[in-house]
């Protein structure tokens, strides 16, 4: 019997009073207290971009360093451009290739105009100058192709 009053307590001083502020609250709007749900639907919308490129044997090593945590590269780039958690692995696939699977998140409001400004700025030029001769497009590609995405977890 003691449980079933400390619920009902827990109830009558925590979660009526807490349902109660939010009605009245939003009661004059007509609105709905639901501030999670809110606050879900005014998050940004996030682009996930998955992509695929062959990389040439001969230079994964040098890719490597390239992309090493020490060397910054083009990083700050990628940010001011609102790609984020830019992830890229590596596997050689049955076929007898290396495959380079690259993955970012683009948190802007503007894609293209992001990556116009991106492709035109003098470092990153220089960055793909010395990257895109390591790697092979895939037939009917200039670059890295872009991937379908058909899952997401949350």
């Amino acid at each position: 019997m003691e449980k079933v009053q400390i619920y009902r307590a827990i109830v009558f001083l925590f979660i009526i009073p807490l349902i109660f502020s939010c009605h009245t609250a939003h009661k004059k709007k007509g609105e709905v207290c639901m501030d999670a749900e809110k606050e879900e639907a005014t998050k940004k919308e996030i682009k996930r971009i998955g992509m695929v490129i062959k990389i040439k044997p001969e230079y994964i090593e040098e890719y490597k360093k390239l992309h090493a945590d020490s060397n910054p590269g083009v990083r700050d780039l990628l940010n001011e451009a609102n790609m984020h958690n830019f992830s890229i692995f590596l596997q050689k696939l049955e076929d007898g290739n290396y495959y380079e699977f690259g993955y970012y998140e683009y948190t802007g409001n503007d894609f293209e105009a992001d990556m116009k400004k991106l492709s035109k700025h003098p470092r990153n030029i220089e960055w793909l100058k010395i990257c895109n001769p390591m790697q092979i497009p895939l037939e009917g590609y200039d670059g890295w192709a872009e991937m379908e995405q058909v899952y997401y977890n949350d």
